[in-house]
């Protein structure tokens, strides 16, 4: 019985996180320079809610890959700008492992640009901007949170693998 409710409590929950893990159901993709760049990041974006951005590129053609360049990028120069005024400008360390990106919320609604220099080693391989429309801040009242979405999917996983135990045939020991 124990093991069905591990089994159910794991699949919600590992569902639960693979629908979560790329933290973006968007990408914006421009071939440039040599360079495929793909930015991922929600297509909806409303103002005061958090939003994750994902920077890559890989060499156009993608077949062109070569295992012995190594790294395509060290690091993302990033700004977010609108009517000129500067929201956010920094560096992104691209990490050893995982997606090299950062979390930001954009503090209004409207238009902004966002502008991405891929560097390696302090000079530029490629860069890109575009425009990003922002919608008006979410009713915080209709939704909720992440983490009770998440637990509530974890108490649903133990509830059916506990019903599920009930009806599996105990073993029957022979003496």
């Amino acid at each position: 019985m124990f093991g069905c409710i591990a089994l159910f409590s794991v699949m919600f929950l590992t569902g639960v996180a693979l629908v979560s893990a790329h933290g973006s159901s968007f990408s914006y993709e421009e071939v440039k320079d040599g360079y495929k760049i793909d930015i991922g990041y929600d297509e909806f974006i409303a103002a005061d809610e958090s939003v994750r951005f994902d920077f890559t590129i890989y060499p156009e053609p993608v077949e062109s890959i070569d295992a012995s360049e190594g790294e395509l990028f060290t690091d993302v120069w990033v700004t977010i700008t609108q009517d000129k005024k500067a929201y956010f400008a920094g560096g992104i360390d691209r990490p050893i492992f995982g997606v090299t990106g950062f979390t930001y919320a954009f503090p209004k609604e409207g238009e902004y640009v966002l502008t991405a220099r891929f560097q390696k080693d302090g000079e530029t391989v490629v860069a890109t901007e575009f425009p990003i429309n922002i919608i008006p801040p979410l009713d915080q009242k209709k939704t909720l949170p992440p983490m009770l979405l998440y637990g509530l999917f974890g108490v649903a996983g133990l509830l059916i693998g506990f019903a599920g135990g009930l009806f599996i045939p105990k073993k029957k020991e022979n003496k």
